[in-house]
C-alpha cells in the first residue's frame, strides 16, 4: 500500500515538472514571439520616393530662397523617412501649373487643392484624386482634429477625397476706432444694414474711403447674406439646389451695395482692388473699414503702429438683415490636400500630411521654417534671420490662428506689441465661429453642365453684379442679361441634372 501511494506520488511530481517545463516552454516562446513582434513594429519603415506639389510659399515661413525651402524638406525627410520631390510653383500660377500636371497625367503624389469649394469636386470627378477613407481611418490625429461637417465639403460620390489644411476661414469687417470717434459712428458688432448704412454715411466725403473693397467678388456675401441671398448655386430646406443669384433677395441685395457705392460709402476703385491694397490702405487710415480675414486683428494694429498711425481696430462679425438674418463671409474650407489616384505610396503620402499639417511640430516648421536658419531666439524673442527677411520671411503669429493643431507653447516669445494684443485676437478667433453665414457645395460629377459651365457661371454672376453695383446698368437690365446667358447655358437643365 505504502509502495503504491509512493508511486503515485513520484508520478503526481513528475506530470508536475513536465507541466511547469512545458509551461516555461510555452511562456519562453511567448515572450520570444512578443520580442519579435515589437521589433518588427520598431522596424523602421523602408524609405520611399514621393512627389509633393505645394505653393512657393508654403514651406517655412513663406521664405522663397532655395536654399531655405531645402531646409524645411530635409527636416520632412527625416521625420517621416521619404525622399520628397518637391514641387513649388509661384503662389500666382500654381493652379494653372498644377491643372497643367492633372490634365498630362503627371499628378504628385500630394498636391494641393486650392479654391477647394470649387475645385475639389471637379478634380475628384475627373479621377485625379484617391478616396482617403479607408487610410483616415487609421489616421485619428487628423480626423479628431476636423469637424465632421467639413469633411462634407470634400466628399465626393459617398468618398472622402482630400483633408482640409486649416481651420474653417471666414471674414468680418474690421473698422478703425480713430475714425469712428472722430466721425461720431456708432456700430455694435453685429449692426443692422440700415445701421451700417446711416453711421458709415458720416465719413463719406471727408477725404478717406469709408469701406474699401477687393476686387475678388466671391467676398460679397458678407453684404448678401443679411438679405437671405446666396451668391451662386445654393441649397434650399428640402435640399434642392436653387440658382441662388437670380433671387427676390439677391436684387434686394445688390440694390442695398448700389447705394453703398453711389453714395460714396463703398470704394470707388473696388475693381482694382489687391488685397494688398486695401489691408494698407486701413492700416495707413487712408480707409476707415474693410473686409478681412478674422485672424488680422494683430496684424493691423501692428502695422498701423510701425508707420506712426496707430488705433485699435473693431470687429464687425456680420451685419443683420431687414429680416433678421444675417452670417458673416464663410469661406468654409479653401485649400485642401488630396493624394494622387495614381499614387503607389499613398499610405505613406498620408504620413507626411499628418507630419506637415496636423502635429504640432509640423505646424511651427511650415510657419516659422527651421530655428538658425529661418529664424533665432534673442533674448527670448523670435527674430527673423537676414537671409529670411530678404526672402519674404512672414515670422507671424496669426498664421498659427489658421492651422488645426492648437499651439500653446511656441517656446519663445513674440514682440512686444504682438504679446499686449494676443488676448484680444483670441477673442475674435472664439467669438468669429457664432456668426457664419451659409455656404453649400455642389457635387462633382452629378452633372455635366455643371462641371462644363461652373467657370462660366461664377464669372459672370461677379460681371452683372459688379456692374449693377456701380450703377452702369439697372437691376432690370443686368437681370435680363443674366437670363440671356442662364439660357444659353442651359441652366434649367443643369439644376435638374443636379437635382435627379
Amino acid at each position: 500500500m505504502f509502495k503504491a501511494r509512493k508511486l503515485i506520488v513520484l508520478l503526481l511530481a513528475v506530470a508536475l515538472a513536465v507541466t511547469m517545463f512545458a509551461g516555461c516552454g510555452s511562456k519562453s516562446a511567448d515572450t520570444t514571439e512578443k520580442k519579435e513582434t515589437s521589433k518588427e513594429a520598431e522596424k523602421p519603415k523602408e524609405k520611399v520616393k514621393l512627389s509633393f506639389c505645394l505653393s512657393q510659399n508654403g514651406w517655412g515661413g513663406e521664405a522663397v530662397d532655395p536654399e531655405l525651402m531645402a531646409e524645411v524638406e530635409k527636416v520632412i525627410e527625416e521625420k517621416t523617412n521619404t525622399d520628397l520631390e518637391v514641387i513649388a510653383p509661384p503662389q500666382s500660377s500654381y493652379n494653372e501649373k498644377l491643372n497643367v500636371m492633372l490634365s498630362s497625367g503627371q499628378i504628385p503624389d500630394i498636391f494641393a487643392v486650392r479654391k477647394a469649394m470649387d475645385n475639389m469636386q471637379v478634380y475628384a470627378a475627373r479621377g485625379y484624386t484617391m478616396p482617403l477613407d479607408d487610410l483616415l481611418k487609421k489616421a485619428p490625429d487628423i480626423t479628431s482634429q476636423i469637424d465632421k461637417k467639413y469633411m462634407e465639403y470634400v466628399t465626393v460620390g459617398g468618398k472622402v477625397h482630400g483633408v482640409p489644411m486649416y481651420v474653417p476661414m471666414t471674414k468680418n469687417l474690421w473698422l478703425r476706432k480713430d475714425m469712428m470717434d472722430k466721425y461720431g459712428v456708432k456700430l455694435s458688432e453685429t449692426p443692422t444694414t440700415e445701421e451700417f448704412y446711416n453711421e458709415m454715411k458720416k465719413m463719406a466725403d471727408k477725404g478717406i474711403v469709408p469701406f474699401t473693397f477687393p476686387k475678388f467678388l466671391d467676398n460679397l456675401p458678407f453684404f448678401t447674406n443679411p438679405f437671405g441671398a446666396y451668391f451662386g448655386i445654393g441649397q434650399n430646406k428640402d435640399g434642392k439646389f436653387y440658382d441662388g443669384f437670380n433671387t427676390p433677395e439677391m436684387k434686394e441685395a445688390l440694390t442695398y451695395i448700389n447705394k453703398l457705392y453711389k453714395d460714396k460709402i463703398w470704394d470707388k476703385e473696388f475693381l482694382t482692388n489687391e488685397n494688398a491694397k486695401i489691408r494698407e490702405m486701413l492700416y495707413s487710415g487712408k480707409a476707415a473699414s474693410t473686409i478681412d480675414y478674422f485672424n488680422r486683428f494683430i496684424y493691423f494694429a501692428a502695422e498701423s503702429e510701425k508707420i506712426k498711425a496707430p488705433t485699435e481696430f473693431v470687429p464687425i462679425y456680420e451685419l443683420k438683415g431687414p429680416k433678421g438674418q444675417g452670417g458673416n463671409h464663410n469661406e468654409a474650407i479653401n485649400d485642401v490636400l488630396a493624394i494622387s489616384a495614381k499614387s503607389k505610396v499613398a499610405e505613406r503620402a498620408l504620413e507626411v500630411i499628418k507630419y506637415y499639417v496636423f502635429s504640432e511640430e509640423g505646424v511651427k516648421l511650415r510657419i516659422l521654417g527651421v530655428k538658425d536658419k529661418h529664424y533665432t531666439i534673442d533674448n527670448g524673442v523670435v527674430k527673423a534671420t537676414d537671409k529670411a527677411k530678404n526672402s519674404g520671411y512672414k515670422c507671424d503669429v496669426n498664421q498659427f490662428f489658421l492651422y488645426y493643431p492648437k499651439v500653446k507653447d511656441y517656446g519663445f516669445k513674440w514682440d512686444a506689441t504682438t504679446e499686449k494684443l494676443l488676448p484680444q485676437q483670441l477673442k475674435v478667433n472664439e467669438e468669429v465661429n457664432k456668426h457664419l453665414g451659409p455656404r453649400y457645395v455642389v457635387p462633382g460629377g452629378k452633372s455635366a453642365l455643371y462641371d462644363k459651365n461652373q467657370p462660366a457661371y461664377k464669372k459672370k454672376i461677379e460681371e452683372i453684379a459688379s456692374k449693377i453695383i456701380m450703377g452702369s446698368i439697372t437691376v432690370d437690365k443686368g437681370y435680363a442679361e443674366y437670363e440671356a446667358f442662364w439660357k444659353s447655358i442651359n441652366g434649367d437643365e443643369m439644376l435638374s441634372q443636379l437635382n435627379k
